[in-house]
């Protein structure tokens, strides 16, 4: 997975120790009630000005801040802030980060967010405004409320480039004890709508990202499956939706087959990686997409290797340094390094759900789960390679820990021998089953 598609790690651990925090039960700062100062305006908007007036130099961002702040948070259910300015919002928002934003036309625009963790009772939704300001009068030129983010840090909203004629906001935010949603907006002078959103268990949900490196940055959405076994187990099922902008709006970008006019190398070529992509039989897949690649120069082939790398990256991340390799390399779809981790131990022990493979490791708990997990991607793998005798040994063990009397168990394990006949392996296991 490329590195620059995640936010600083430090960011996230922040909000999922806030998140623990609240979970723990840490009881909330006396609230305190704010009331908004006369000399405070605010426009009705939401008109944008041609000419706004700039700030004189002795106003400070903060004293912006303060000035928006006091009026955004008042109109909020439970209009309360922490008796203490650097106290965690426990009681709902804590408060309002003004982020002064770049635009393109000259015009001076702020984004205004809330922070904090939002009240449940009464309830409330965070909100994100843009404004700008002319004679000391606030004038807000669009809003949105956010209502699935249960949580955002004080510099959770960024603004990136996407594509020119818009300014691009960027907003990850919390939910529950560690998941996180990611929200893409735009503003294009008179609307702020919702370009993409994500949702994922973990705290990175989403990202902008240059993935095929043509200046026009892509959004990545974590799709990956975080509770293979539970989700302090470490046992990660990456997967990721790309969308990309068309001019008008973000679209899938997807694995797509070469056309029929397309020389046939080069189309066989990319239509068998995206078979194999598709089964989960990664390594094979980038070889090959690579070989497409040499057979014919196509921005559809481009795209895909692109897609597949994407992918193939975080699960052989995963299988390198994930708690359960058997599992993590059936998922990277490298079958033979999964069968490397049975090699050491006996059929007896193999094939024992007791045994070692499952005990004292992390499946240990959750043999359900992994029978489940392994049966199902050997399965989908076999339908894009049906030689591939691994898979059809590890679905056959899977199987006959589920039920040893189940004859598909030990057909399994005799068609892996079949299929190579000179596998020790194989052909121990068959004997030991009869």
């Amino acid at each position: 997975m490329p590195k620059d598609a995640f936010k600083p790690a430090c960011n996230r651990l922040m909000l999922v120790l806030l998140l623990v925090l609240v979970g723990c039960g840490a009881p909330p700062a006396p609230p305190m009630p704010l009331t908004v100062s006369p000399d405070i305006q605010v426009s009705p908007g939401p008109s944008p000005l041609a000419s706004p007036t700039r700030l004189p130099l002795e106003t400070t961002l903060e004293d912006l801040t303060a000035e928006l702040s006091a009026t955004i948070i008042a109109a909020l259910p439970s209009t309360a802030i922490p008796e203490r300015p650097d106290a965690v919002g426990f009681g709902g928002i804590a408060g309002v980060e003004l982020l002064p934003l770049d635009s393109s036309d000259g015009q001076q625009l702020w984004v205004a967010y809330t922070y904090g963790i939002r009240s449940f009772d009464p309830h409330q939704n965070h909100l994100l405004a843009i404004y700008t300001r002319n004679n000391d009068v606030w004038q807000e030129l669009g809003r949105l409320e956010l209502p699935d983010i249960d949580s955002l840090l004080e510099n959770a909203v960024e603004q990136v480039q996407v594509a020119p004629g818009r300014i691009w906001i960027e907003v990850e935010g919390g939910v529950g004890a560690h998941s996180g949603v990611y929200t893409l907006l735009s503003f294009d002078g008179a609307t702020l709508r919702r370009e993409a959103e994500g949702f994922n268990s973990s705290p990175f949900a989403g990202a902008t990202d240059d993935l095929n490196g043509d200046g026009v940055p892509e959004v990545i959405l974590n799709q990956t499956e975080n509770y293979v076994f539970c989700y302090v187990c470490g046992v990660r099922l990456w997967d990721f939706d790309v969308l990309g902008w068309d001019g008008s709006q973000m679209v899938p970008v997807e694995l797509a087959p070469l056309s029929n006019t397309a020389p046939a190398e080069a189309r066989d070529a990319n239509n068998r990686a995206i078979e194999l992509a598709q089964a989960g039989l990664w390594p094979e897949a980038q070889e090959a997409i690579s070989q497409a690649r040499v057979l014919a120069q196509d921005p559809v082939i481009e795209w895909n290797a692109t897609l597949i790398r994407l992918t193939a990256e975080a699960r052989a991340d995963q299988a390198r340094d994930g708690p359960y390799p058997l599992l993590d390399n059936i998922f990277y779809g490298d079958y033979a390094a999964a069968l490397d981790t049975v090699r050491p131990y006996a059929p007896s022990e193999i094939f024992d759900a007791t045994g070692p493979l499952v005990v004292g490791t992390i499946a240990q708990g959750f043999e359900f789960e992994l029978q489940q997990w392994v049966t199902e991607t050997t399965t989908l793998a076999l339908q894009a390679q049906a030689d591939l005798a691994a898979a059809y040994f590890l679905r056959g063990w899977a199987r006959y820990l589920a039920d040893p009397t189940d004859p598909s168990a030990r057909a399994d394990i005799e068609q892996a021998a079949r299929i190579d006949p000179n596998e020790p392996l194989f052909a121990e296991s068959v004997a030991y089953l009869r």
